[in-house]
């Protein structure tokens, strides 16, 4: 096992943790979320622009980020929000341990996911791990594929992340 591998595995036991405390509802809510936010902010981004530039005469080259911001934030609050409602109504003994050991596997592909991400953003500016963190590992090379493939399958399905994930 390498180092990277004892650094990954520790990342995908914490997420399963966190999976399991929150629960395969919860946890189906906020990736939803998270995806729709990213999503809706970006279709939105530009009628967000006008109406921050109309109410608060903001300088025009940190508009696109507050205006993504601000729609993602409110996205996934109210995304959230909703799910916490649904969870509330259904009776918890009808999901018990079953939501909280789906909820275990979700939380730990999500951070493999996010990881994947990170480990492709630092490999697009050119600092990805070397060699000596790398060798013979068993969980880099799939945690390193997962978020470009899956982005992959994402742009064939939605023309709309075609071009976003063509610049990477």
């Amino acid at each position: 096992m390498s180092k990277i591998d004892i650094a990954i595995a520790i990342v995908l036991f914490y997420g399963a943790f966190r999976g399991y405390r929150q629960g395969f509802l919860m946890g189906v809510v906020s990736l939803l979320a998270f995806i729709l936010a990213i999503f809706l902010g970006f279709k939105f981004m530009g009628e967000g622009m006008v109406i921050l530039q109309q109410k608060f005469n903001a300088d025009a080259s940190v508009l696109p980020y507050i205006s993504f911001f601000v729609i993602f934030i409110l996205v996934v609050i109210g995304v959230n929000w909703l799910g916490k409602l649904i969870r509330n109504s259904i009776e918890k003994g009808f999901l018990g341990r079953l939501d909280e050991s789906m909820g275990a596997l979700l939380g730990c592909f999500k951070f493999a996911f996010l990881m994947s991400i990170v480990f492709w953003i630092l490999d697009s500016m050119k600092y990805a791990p070397g060699a000596k963190w790398t060798e013979g590992s068993f969980l880099y090379p799939f945690i390193a594929h997962l978020g470009p493939d899956m982005a992959g399958w994402l742009a064939e399905f939605v023309p709309f992340f075609r071009e976003i994930f063509r610049q990477f």
